[in-house]
């Protein structure tokens, strides 16, 4: 255990140090298996934040997901390759076997689920089509934590055991994103809720204080809770009645906490973790490389980072600008630079993994002489100093503002402003804190200058509409941007987006979307910068992890295993 606990050490302040960071080690590891384990097949995943609860219609950060992907399943969910497929179903709905009906005149729209015969709760219960009824009425609860008036779904009618339809107040846009409705075990929670309704005050909390729902719940997958120990770990075992999938071949699972990430990153080198799933940084993967049982993997997310423009003034109302500052750039170099080769440049609002990324849009490579060719054809030369500036004189002053204390994005915006300042740009750097740049600078409609470079986490659902669609009430600080020359003067881009709106083909509307990424692209409404990837790391003794940006971290569990 010494030479393993001093290799994680050399490797650990080998990453760090590499970016002048000093740091005195004493940290602990902790082995996978205890004596009284031998024989059994345990995976050890490991987090730096402890999951809120277990009830899956509660969890709502990353780590409350990841550890209930190893003991709940849905009606439907998304495999590696980011495609959904039927999990508690029988098929996915569609509208060629009439499971899934549109009635376009009355903008509505039904949705029949039908359940698998004979999948069963951990408690031996069979699955039917009321847990899934049941759910939803106390989803409509307005106390619930993420009760919506907007909820697409405005009731469930159960036809029989296994057959529910859903009602729909509108069209929605099945084959994206199927709304992945709860099913939950009707028979252990409906006494409860009925009578925390009863007891008066707010039924969710009384509800969700009790350890049935939140700590040890009656589950549907591979594995189910025998032990959590706050700020320590979640024990899981095999459920015995799980007989949705084949039974897995790991026999218990350990969701360790280490919050301090020092802490964890000695415990993956050290061969004490089997799997972490986006906790420990780019510097901390590309060090671990030195660990020999530990292959570091850098997940595609849908984490766009991009520079919110102030389009509505001169000079970034022209677009002959907007292609120039992109130009001039190095976006692969701060790649290279920051990042490891692992986050690379975005050419599109849409992230590559997608089925409807357009790879043909137009893409700005880094070019200082192109872009200056753009900058003169906007009417920018060279003064005595060698800075840019207009017929009358004027500087091209474009400001930079990022997150103070930020320390990667600070380094890209002086990346970006030692770029644009070696062509003849004047760029200053505005650091101000987080609060500030999403409460009143991105706000600053009229006041707010030049760019501001932050992230936007898109889901899988691709909808452009909230984004890039002008006139509805600035729904996004980027669309509120980009409301000046860009949208109106682009009524294709206008009405390609009413059109994909209500395309339900899937081909025809992902068409649509590669022609308004063209446009896009074109345009510039904010500058790409890069996609983010999230950090994975896997113990070469664990087989069968198949990361994917949609999908659970557990969604195929049944499929891995450990080997000594």
């Amino acid at each position: 255990m010494g030479k393993i606990y001093n290799l994680a050490v050399k490797i650990l302040r080998r990453g760090l140090m590499r970016f002048g960071i000093t740091v005195a080690i004493a940290l602990t590891v902790t082995p996978f298996v205890s004596k009284a384990d031998e024989g059994r097949k345990v995976l050890v995943v490991a987090s730096s934040q402890e999951p809120e609860n277990l009830f899956t219609m509660w969890g709502s950060t990353k780590t409350g997901g990841d550890a209930m992907s190893f003991i709940w399943r849905t009606a439907i969910a998304f495999n590696g390759d980011n495609v959904p497929f039927a999990q508690l179903l029988e098929s996915l709905p569609n509208q060629a076997d009439g499971s899934w009906v549109v009635d376009k005149a009355s903008n509505r729209m039904k949705v029949t689920y039908v359940f698998k015969k004979g999948i069963k709760w951990s408690d031996g219960e069979e699955i039917t089509a009321n847990d899934l009824s049941f759910a939803f009425e106390i989803l409509s609860n307005e106390n619930y934590i993420y009760y919506s008036k907007n909820f697409p779904v405005e009731s469930v009618e159960v036809v029989d055991d296994y057959t529910a339809i859903l009602h729909y107040k509108t069209i929605d846009l099945f084959p994206d994103r199927e709304l992945r409705m709860h099913v939950i075990p009707e028979h252990v929670y409906r006494p409860l809720w009925e009578k925390a309704v009863a007891d008066g005050g707010n039924p969710w909390e009384a509800f969700g204080k009790q350890e049935v729902v939140s700590v040890k719940p009656v589950v549907n997958g591979p594995f189910k809770v025998k032990e959590w120990v706050p700020g320590s770990h979640i024990h899981m075992v095999r459920n015995p009645n799980y007989n949705l999938g084949p039974a897995p071949k790991i026999d218990e699972v350990m969701y360790r906490v280490i919050p301090d990430l020092n802490t964890l990153s000695v415990n993956v080198a050290s061969d004490q973790v089997h799997l972490t799933d986006g906790w420990l940084s780019l510097e901390q993967a590309a060090a671990m490389k030195a660990a020999p049982k530990v292959d570091p993997l850098f997940v595609p997310a849908l984490w766009l980072e991009h520079a919110t423009l102030q389009v509505n003034r001169p000079p970034l109302d022209n677009k002959q600008v907007r292609q120039a500052i992109l130009h001039a750039i190095d976006r692969e170099g701060v790649n290279e630079a920051l990042f490891f080769g692992q986050q690379p440049s975005a050419h599109s609002w849409i992230n590559e993994s997608h089925g409807a990324y357009n790879p043909n849009v137009m893409q700005y490579k880094y070019d200082p002489k192109r872009a200056l060719e753009l900058l003169a054809e906007a009417g920018y030369k060279s003064n005595s100093n060698g800075m840019l500036e207009d017929a009358k004189g004027k500087l091209l002053e474009i400001p930079i503002t990022t997150i103070a204390g930020d320390r990667t994005r600070e380094q890209v915006a002086a990346l970006v402003q030692a770029q644009w300042q070696e062509i003849g740009i004047t760029a200053k750097l505005n650091p101000v804190s987080a609060r500030l740049l999403f409460s009143k600078v991105l706000y600053g409609h009229d006041t707010f200058e030049g760019i501001a470079i932050w992230r936007w986490v898109f889901s899988d659902k691709v909808d452009p509409r909230p984004f890039w669609y002008p006139g509805e009430g600035a729904a996004t600080l980027d669309q509120l941007h980009a409301e000046g020359n860009f949208w109106a003067e682009n009524e294709r881009n206008k009405k390609l987006i009413e059109m994909i709106g209500v395309e339900l083909n899937q081909e025809k509307r992902y068409e649509m979307l590669r022609e308004q990424q063209a446009i896009w692209a074109e345009e510039l409404p904010v500058l790409p910068i890069y996609w983010h990837k999230r950090v994975a790391t896997v113990n070469k003794a664990l087989t069968g992890y198949q990361p994917a940006d949609a999908a659970l971290i557990g969604w195929n569990v049944e499929e891995w295993d450990i080997s000594n």
